[in-house]
């Protein structure tokens, strides 16, 4: 069996977000997050393959969006790609990251690699 190794850390994080699909937001709550992409509950809108944008709402001052993919869309769980990101919305999510890694360093470290891996 071939075994995945994560390049990027993903942390368990339930942050309020809206998926931007077809001209409808739809509400969702992230379960998992790292610098390249998310998970989250399924809704019966999402189709494996479709381009999205992503905002996340922190605050009502304070939200960023993200240019996403829907990757994986199963019964229960839908995996979102991130495809492009301004410089503030990387900001944002850099730190959401690190304020919910067991190590916080390692989300630099990961920043200052270079990057090789294509969209899925």
């Amino acid at each position: 069996m071939e075994q995945k190794s994560r390049i990027n850390t993903r942390v368990n994080a339930m942050f309020d977000a809206r998926i931007i699909l077809d001209k409808q937001e739809i509400p969702v709550k992230t379960w998992n997050l790292s610098l390249r992409g998310m998970g989250c509950p399924t809704d019966s809108r999402f189709r494996e393959g479709k381009t999205c944008l992503i905002k996340f709402v922190l605050s009502p001052e304070v939200n960023f969006v993200v240019q996403g993919k829907l990757v994986r869309v199963d019964k229960k769980e839908t995996g979102i790609y991130f495809k492009t990101m301004d410089e503030d919305s990387f900001f944002h999510l850099k730190r959401l990251v690190q304020y919910n890694a067991d190590d916080p360093d390692r989300i630099d470290d990961e920043c200052a690699a270079p990057f090789h891996r294509q969209e899925p």
